[in-house]
């Protein structure tokens, strides 16, 4: 997700949330109207992530 401005006052954004298998930003907020934006899914990680969890699960022979 690109760093941008307030949709709401157009101050600039700080990011409040990173991915947790990459650590790019993922969610940003407003310092000045508290305006958050919604939380973007890297679509790699996700699939990373998940192929990681089925893999932990007990395999059936």
């Amino acid at each position: 997700m690109r760093n941008e401005s307030c949709r709401k006052c157009g101050n600039d954004l700080e990011v409040i949330k990173s991915c947790s298998f990459c650590d790019k930003p993922i969610q940003y907020r407003c310092n000045k109207c508290n305006y958050e934006t919604d939380e973007q899914t890297h679509l790699d990680c996700f699939k990373d992530s998940f192929e990681k969890e089925l893999e932990k699960l007990p395999h059936v022979n």
